[in-house]
């Protein structure tokens, strides 16, 4: 958690790392793993989701990761994004083009993966640049 979209990210949402860095100690403890999972945080500033795509930040998809591996990853973490979203009532997702800058996806991948994950639900999508 410090590089790419994530840092400005961590400038709004100041208590975002520490919330994931528990989040990921409860789950080691109680036996589940993280990756493909997501966290979601809400603090004063809002609601922010964090996707635990890969278990070490250095990893890349084509270099320690095959690209399959990491699609199937973000495609668990969004879903089970999809499913807090959907319990929360929440329609709106407004979000960086994740995963296509330092992780080494190409972003057609990513967006089809994004697509057909929320094809079927209410909940409208904006990428944004940051």
């Amino acid at each position: 958690m410090g590089a790419g979209v994530v840092v400005p990210i961590k400038a709004k949402y100041a208590g975002v790392r520490d919330a994931c860095v528990e989040y990921a100690r409860q789950r080691a403890v109680s036996g589940q793993p993280v990756v493909g999972t997501a966290l979601r945080y809400t603090c004063d500033a809002g609601t922010v989701y964090n996707l635990f795509s890969k278990k070490w930040v250095h990893e890349r998809a084509g270099c320690s990761l095959t690209h399959e591996q990491y699609h199937a990853q973000l495609r668990a973490c969004l879903q089970d994004m999809r499913a807090q979203m959907t319990r929360n009532g929440e329609e709106w997702l407004a979000m960086p083009k994740i995963a296509s800058g330092i992780d080494g996806c190409r972003w057609e991948d990513v967006e089809r993966i994004i697509r057909e994950t929320f094809a079927g639900t209410d909940v409208h999508i904006l990428v944004c640049y940051l």
